[in-house]
């Protein structure tokens, strides 16, 4: 990769990570570098922390900083992350260092920050763990015989602004990534998912102004050509 095709890389990534944070009342982040080469990044929302002593208890907490620092060679080198607030999770370590294998998120260059911070979050709220695959043995081991907590700790998705509660939730796929869990549902209809490989539909006949009836007709929603 050439010096301008990363940086073309940089500004694209700056970019969407403005574009999440104006879709999110849970995300913001400061960057710096001309474009930025690194960020640190704030969750205003629920996790969990504990301290080091064995007897110590789990308590919740409301707000996450990580630090983000995208290397020479990125993208061909995964960003370096590190939580930088308290953290109890199975899959960063005592550190706070993340490898983005261990939390279900192997990368390649089609991969972006955006979609790096949307697992950083639902890593921060208990939606993702991998017990398999633990850095933090004490949490793993916490996990499997203590935990009582609702998982996860907190409900919403990133995107909140763009997925009300109650509302249907449509998520677009990154390009050229197949390998992206959806969030489990409440229910499987208020999901409708658009990837590269879903079918073009057929175009329907248009008779006349379109028309609403009242007869259930207002779950169906057109865009055509005039």
């Amino acid at each position: 990769m050439t010096q301008q095709e990363r940086h073309d890389r940089l500004v694209a990534e700056l970019e969407a990570m403005r574009a999440l944070k104006k879709a999110s009342n849970i995300f913001d982040f400061e960057c710096t570098g001309q474009p930025p080469d690194r960020y640190s990044v704030t969750l205003s929302g629920k996790g969990i922390r504990r301290d080091t002593s064995p007897r110590a208890d789990v308590e919740l907490v409301d707000m996450h900083n990580i630090d983000l620092r995208l290397p020479y060679s990125y993208p061909r080198r995964p960003p370096d992350i590190r939580w930088i607030t308290p953290v109890f999770h199975p899959n960063i370590s005592f550190s706070g260092f993340i490898n983005l294998k261990d939390v279900g998120l192997p990368w390649d260059q089609d991969l972006g920050l955006d979609v790096v911070c949307e697992r950083l979050w639902d890593i921060a709220r208990l939606q993702y763990m991998d017990l398999s695959r633990a850095t933090n043995y004490s949490a793993k081991n916490w996990f499997e015989d203590e935990c009582n907590l609702q998982l996860p700790v907190d409900p919403r998705l990133l995107r909140d602004r763009t997925a009300p509660e109650g509302g249907n939730v449509i998520r677009y796929q990154r390009r050229g990534d197949r390998r992206l869990e959806l969030p489990p549902a409440r229910d499987a209809a208020e999901v409708f998912f658009i990837g590269e490989d879903t079918p073009t539909p057929s175009l329907p006949i248009r008779t006349g102004p379109v028309r609403r009836h009242g007869h259930g007709d207002d779950d169906v929603l057109y865009i055509g050509d005039e």
